[in-house]
């Protein structure tokens, strides 16, 4: 869930044609990240679930285009 400043601002999460991965933890600020291929988000998303259980709960990708 995004902060109350996040959500004042409507956009999009997705990038046109990178990988995103967003963290979005509630009443937290929410974090995107991008990357050139899936491998590399997957890579991210497992060090994520490893290294902070927490954040990777709230996370998941998005594919290039919002589709």
């Amino acid at each position: 869930m995004s902060t109350w400043h996040q959500d004042q601002v409507s956009g999009r999460l997705w990038h046109p044609t990178k990988w995103t991965v967003v963290i979005d933890p509630p009443n937290e600020m929410r974090a995107l990240m991008t990357f050139a291929t899936r491998a590399l988000a997957d890579v991210y998303m497992r060090g994520l679930k490893a290294n902070n259980p927490r954040a990777w709960q709230h996370a998941y990708v998005l594919k290039p285009g919002g589709r």
